[in-house]
């Protein structure tokens, strides 16, 4: 007795289809590698090292974030955000350092411009990706960072106070709680 044996037969797939799979897989690809360098880059809205994030509220007349090349003038903060809402009286621009991170209101009184600097709100310095300082932060701005919550930020708290400041941002695993994998979610988000 013969064993059964089925032969199948297949379709020949022309010159055409070959050409047509392989463009189809070069573009799928192309994708694929766009879409891993867009990741990359998603690790925050500030790309270079010199990068400066200001926020701009208040009397201007596009008020909103602004990224900057390297340290800008008020006057330059300014003239991004579309320049002051009304005319000021003094033309005359006070000396501000502008860093990362900064936010800076604008109102007038009596007609004079005044300027209210701060730091942008931990919300924003997290989705700008914006290092918060481990040194500084309060318990609301640590609680701002993804997988910290209250009381992790409060041990946080009393970890700097009682051995004072972190000298590194690798040094915040001696908290009891943040172990190697809740350092690795909470490292893009922290500074010193």
């Amino acid at each position: 007795m013969r064993p059964l044996v089925w032969v199948m037969k297949g379709k020949r797939i022309s010159k055409q289809q070959v050409g047509l799979s392989i463009l189809v897989l070069i573009l799928l690809l192309g994708w694929g590698i766009n879409y891993l360098s867009s990741l990359q880059g998603d690790l925050g809205l500030v790309g270079r090292g010199n990068d400066i994030v200001i926020l701009i509220t208040g009397e201007v007349k596009s008020p909103g974030v602004y990224v900057f090349e390297g340290h800008p003038s008020l006057k330059e903060l300014i003239s991004r955000a579309g320049g002051l809402v009304r005319e000021q009286r003094s033309r005359q621009w006070p000396k501000i350092p502008l860093s990362q991170g900064t936010s800076v209101q604008i109102s007038s009184e009596n007609g004079y411009m005044k300027v209210l600097p701060g730091s942008i709100p931990a919300a924003y310095k997290v989705t700008l990706r914006i290092p918060i300082s481990i040194n500084t932060a309060s318990q609301e701005e640590l609680d701002a960072i993804p997988d910290i919550g209250p009381s992790l930020a409060e041990k946080i708290i009393n970890y700097r106070s009682l051995y004072g400041p972190f000298d590194t941002v690798e040094e915040i695993k001696s908290v009891p709680g943040i172990g190697k994998l809740r350092y690795l979610k909470i490292k893009p988000y922290i500074g010193t």
